[in-house]
């Protein structure tokens, strides 16, 4: 075994650089870390330069700027611009009175915040443009000084001005304008004033200055504190010990040495008592000190052990309704100090790339923790997580080096595995010395090697066995031998010694390994797992493999019992190191942080924010301390923890929605959205959408949201992180419930609830639908009436059917006796003549005229025919038939003169009811005139009157008393002529001749 030194320094020189480390060690100040986070023009502030900030009821931030006001909810910064109530918005300066009110001071005088509507009022003008600040509020009086001393007193509760005063003091201007400063506390009716270079006592019962100091001309604004009623501490960087506590009665200045603190030089100042603690900062440093100021016990750092201001001074101190720090620094915007949850602990560098952990080995008998790094060597921390060594190069090297396993043996000394070396590195105890041993291989030089992932399996005093990936690693401690095995040349990345034999996996299979022999006994298939990282086994013999795809519990014959993945609430699928702390809880690193498996399967998840050094880690990088402490190494340095400290912390939570609208468009603009709670809109307002977030000690994002939308979703909807939520709803009723907590909870009681109603249309309303119902129960009434009645009008249609057969069978008996009937008696009455005559041309004539009435009555069932033919018919038509009906009359009647006189009007068409109807009552006429009159003349005329057709039968025959007659029902040819022309529409009249006779009209 060959050592190698690490620097060879006399001795006397080995022991003064101990005896200065030992003193650098125990005299550096313990590290309070913190969650600090930043918030600049980056992140949407107005700008880095800040006048003001305060913290309203609801513990939204408010911002002064030279230029604006912003308020800030935690994530977003809203601009304020000048309205109603607040007619300026630049250099704006706050105060939070006791009863939660907040009031903006500026340059046209004073306004309150009405956090209820949102809105400002006025409540105090200015009668001077002289710029007036507050100083603070005593006894229920809020007291503003103006730069030329003049003391204003309003009333905390109504706002209104109670009196004015100019308390003497005349301010030196500078080039940046005067001198003026009120101390940040009022005690016992006392505040103290730097002004023109000097320090005042002003007694604001009295409303006076009670003492002051000399001029004093190097005092610094910075700072400016009561200790008491007679002390004031104030600021003078120009003195070795610039924090200095003036007393008014001997009027003298004390220094104030700060023991245990650098002796850098203090350019700024600020005294703060945060809840217990009593803080100091300088410059962009921030302690905890005693109470007398005079002994620095903690640094408070952000979680990479750095100042929490970082680089930048520290202007301001003040503290939000959660108990979080915010630090108004120079020019670098605003940092906010969150209280640790957790009891977490961090080691690393400053160089975030020097940080990337690969293997862990506490020990803390010896005071160390001993981490190897992925290209930067080892590194050495004390447990007070200070750097007290870093091996960058082993022995002969000059590129650093990465180690992967580190074991400490059982007489002190370290072995650590590095990558691609061929051989097993030996560090002594003290960490002075290398020495090296060779590893026996049976591979060749080009494929022997220790390769990337590392893990340790087993050690006693024989034999420490290890894993590299896809080879094992036999050592000897006491001969100094190490012998390499290959098992397999797929992708292996971790191992677990179980019951005597090796558990890996690779190439989807669970492989069993002989300890003795290192060779495969069996294989298992176990797919679906995006490769295997890491094994752990509990006190009841289960194992626990962490995968790519999530976490797998099995038996010792492969078996799985459990599976957890995203759809169990598992925060990330990618599981790098397991660890099994004393009480058997499971403890997973994974690419979001660190989580806890309770027994239950209950998660509770440590991201960055919490105090972890970041959310990524690395495979296998877990160790357990002798007293449980848990060490995670990831990509920016280790994240330690005592399991046992680390518990759910309930917390009081607020949610605020911070946005509602409908349809993109802003609901109750007059009306803060924080004090909505019920909703009622129309069914075409009805897409919804909801920001929402989280107050409390942690940022709004920390939390996990839940919502759900009673009406719509049956479960919780988790959200990691505060986001709009869209919904469209129908009309109908709901509740919007939200709940926001350090962990998600199904049996959640909600923290914030919005009653919505949505109102349908009116044909959607309960009115509409029984007007409906009511129309619905019409309808089918008249259905039914109509299907009844459709049955009687059937019934009715056949018995109309039967009649119209009658009155058809009435028809052609009348046409029969009209037209027919006319010839039949010219027939008869030459027959008769017929009879009488004796003479043969006589006869031969009367046989003649009694074939053409023959013919005649033929020629007239033709017209009755003729009239069925067309639909219509002209006037012209009419006549010609009237005209052909009467002419053969002159040969059967010469004793009787037919005439046919005038024209059918050309515009008149009749249907050829009308038409047959006419041309029937006229032969109607003409017959009754021949049978009954004993006429000599028999005329027809065919005129127009006022656009009528007029048609008239006239004789000069008898006579008759046509009413006397339709009494008497006599005949049936008056009847059919006065049916007819009922029947077309006609107008029917028949009366007696000028002079004898009778006329007949007919008018259509």
């Amino acid at each position: 075994m060959r050592y190698f030194k690490l620097k060879k320094l006399p001795k006397y020189i080995t022991t003064i650089v101990f005896l200065l480390a030992f003193y650098t060690s125990t005299s550096a100040q313990n590290l309070q870390r913190y969650n600090c986070y930043s918030f600049n023009v980056n992140e949407g502030l107005l700008q880095s330069t800040i006048s003001d900030i305060a913290f309203d009821k609801d513990n939204f931030c408010w911002i002064g700027f030279p230029n604006g006001l912003q308020k800030f909810d935690g994530v977003n910064f809203l601009n304020i611009p000048i309205q109603p109530g607040l007619p300026d918005d630049k250099f704006i300066n706050f105060i939070k009175t006791d009863n939660g009110d907040l009031l903006l001071s500026h340059n046209q005088g004073v306004s309150r915040y009405l956090i209820n509507s949102n809105k400002f009022e006025q409540v105090y003008f200015k009668t001077n443009a002289t710029p007036s600040q507050f100083m603070g509020e005593d006894g229920n009086i809020i007291y503003l000084c103006s730069e030329t001393g003049n003391l204003t007193a309003i009333n905390s509760r109504s706002f209104k001005k109670m009196w004015e005063k100019n308390i003497g003091i005349n301010t030196i201007s500078t080039g940046n304008g005067p001198i003026i400063k009120f101390s940040d506390n009022i005690i016992n009716h006392q505040i103290g004033i730097l002004a023109n270079y000097k320090l005042y006592l002003l007694d604001l019962g009295k409303q006076q200055i009670v003492d002051s100091s000399a001029y004093m001309p190097k005092i610094s604004t910075y700072l400016l504190q009561l200790k008491n009623t007679n002390e004031l501490f104030y600021f003078n960087y120009t003195q070795k010990h610039p924090l200095q506590c003036y007393n008014f009665s001997n009027k003298k200045s004390v220094p104030l040495p700060i023991k245990r603190k650098d002796e850098s030089k203090i350019y700024r100042c600020n005294i703060y008592k945060w809840q217990s603690k009593q803080l100091l900062s300088f410059n962009n440093t921030l302690f905890e000190t005693d109470s007398t100021l005079e002994v620095v016990k903690n640094e408070l750092v952000n979680l990479q052990n750095e100042p929490v201001a970082e680089n930048i001074g520290i202007v301001k101190i003040k503290a939000d309704n959660y108990g979080n720090l915010w630090l108004q620094t120079i020019r670098g915007g605003l940092k906010k100090i969150s209280q640790q949850k957790y009891p977490l602990e961090y080691y690393g560098t400053p160089k975030k790339e020097d940080n990337n952990i690969m293997c862990l080995l506490p020990d803390k008998i010896n005071n160390r923790v001993l981490a190897g790094t992925v290209g930067n060597g080892l590194l050495v921390f004390d447990t007070l997580q200070h750097l007290i060594k870093h091996i960058r190069n082993l022995p002969g090297q000059t590129l650093s080096f990465s180690v992967n396993i580190i074991i400490k043996k059982e007489n002190g000394d370290y072995l650590l595995y590095v990558t691609g070396e061929k051989k097993i590195w030996q560090l002594t105890k003290n960490l002075a010395l290398f020495s090296s041993i060779n590893i026996a291989t049976s591979l060749s030089p080009e494929q022997s090697g220790i390769q990337y992932f590392g893990n340790f399996l087993f050690q006693n005093k024989n034999f420490i066995l290890t894993q590299a990936q896809g080879r094992l690693y036999k050592v000897n401690p006491k001969e100094g031998k190490a012998t390499e095995y290959e098992f397999t040349k797929g992708y292996t990345m971790s191992g677990l010694l179980y019951q005597n034999k090796i558990l890996t996996h690779t190439a989807d299979e669970l492989i069993y390994l002989d300890t003795a022999t290192c060779t495969v006994i069996k294989k298992i298939p176990f797919a679906n797992t995006g490769y295997v990282r890491c094994f752990a086994k509990d006190n009841t013999g289960n194992i626990y493999i962490g995968s790519n795809k999530g976490l797998f519990k099995i038996d010792g014959l492969g078996k799985i019992l459990l599976r957890l993945d995203k759809t169990n609430e598992l925060p990330d699928e990618c599981i790098y190191a397991i660890a099994i702390d004393k009480q058997g809880v499971l403890w997973c690193s994974s690419n979001k942080g660190i989580f806890k498996i309770n027994k239950d399967n209950r998660i509770l998840q440590l991201t960055k924010e919490d105090g972890l050094q970041e959310n990524e880690f690395n495979t296998n990088a877990v160790a357990m301390a002798t007293d449980g402490e848990l060490f995670f190494g990831g990509i920016n340095g280790i994240s330690s923890f005592y399991p046992a400290a680390v518990k759910n912390q309930p917390q009081k939570v607020n949610i605020f929605f911070t946005s509602i609208t409908f349809n993109n468009q802003q609901l109750y603009k007059d009306t803060a959205v924080s004090t909505i709670s019920n909703i009622e809109l129309p069914y075409h307002k009805n897409s919804l959408s909801f920001n929402f977030i989280a107050m409390g000690a942690d940022n709004p994002n920390q939390y996990v949201y839940q919502y759900k939308m009673e009406g719509i979703d049956k479960d919780w909807i988790k959200s990691n992180k505060a986001q709009a939520v869209h919904y469209l709803l129908q009309p109908g009723k709901y509740v919007l419930k939200v709940y926001a907590a350090t962990t998600f909870d199904m049996n959640a009681k909600p923290l914030k609830e919005i009653s919505i109603i949505i109102y349908p249309p009116f044909w959607k309303t309960w009115w509409f639908a029984l007007l409906a119902i009511i129309f619905c129960i019409g309808i089918i009434a008249w259905l039914i009436n109509w299907h009844n009645k459709n049955k009687y009008q059937k019934k009715l249609t056949e018995l109309e059917g039967e009649r119209k057969l009658q009155l058809e069978r009435e028809r052609i008996s009348r046409d029969l006796h009209d037209n027919i009937g006319a010839y039949a008696n010219a027939v008869i009455y030459n027959t008769e003549l017929l009879e009488k005559e004796e003479s043969t041309t006589e006869r031969n004539e009367l046989m003649q005229d009694i074939r053409f009435a023959s013919k005649d009555i033929i020629t007239s069932l033709r017209e009755t025919i003729w009239a069925l033919k067309k639909e219509n018919y002209s006037a012209q038509d009419c006549l010609l038939r009237i005209r052909n009906f009467i002419y053969p009359f002159n040969r059967y009647f010469n004793h009787i003169h037919f005439i046919i006189e005038g024209e059918a009007p050309a515009h008149v068409s009749m249907h050829y009811t009308q038409a047959l109807n006419l041309v029937r009552i006229v032969q109607e006429a003409v017959s009754n005139a021949i049978k009954h009159s004993n006429a000599q003349s028999i005329t027809v005329s065919s005129s127009t009157q006022n656009n009528q057709w007029l048609i008239t039968v006239v004789d000069d025959g008898n006579g008759f008393d046509y009413n006397a007659n339709r009494k008497a029902k006599e005949g049936n040819g008056l009847n059919n002529m006065q049916q007819r022309a009922t029947d077309a529409g006609f107008i029917f009249l028949i009366g007696p001749a000028t002079t004898r006779g009778t006329v007949v009209s007919i008018l259509m």
